[in-house]
């Protein structure tokens, strides 16, 4: 939710919480700037450490899902 207001360009963010009897799934949403997630430099980490890696040792999954000019989604899952 931090990155969205940051560096979407936009006044509203959706968040969406899913929570069912073996898993919590979180959604953040924006319809802002977006980005290109493979022009993301290697040296920046905030997806990859920040995001999935941390998720994943959890047990989990995060999946980033963004475009220039079509917004960004970040989906976080996790196992209860």
């Amino acid at each position: 939710m931090a990155n969205a207001a940051k560096f979407a360009g936009v006044e509203e963010i959706d968040v969406y919480a899913d929570v069912v009897d073996d898993e919590i799934a979180v959604f953040v949403r924006d319809r802002g700037s977006g980005f290109d997630p493979t022009a993301v430099p290697e040296d920046r980490q905030g997806i990859r450490e920040s995001i999935k890696s941390r998720l994943e040792r959890a047990g989990g999954s995060a999946v980033v899902t963004s475009a220039p000019g079509e917004g960004t989604e970040v989906e976080l899952r996790l196992p209860r």
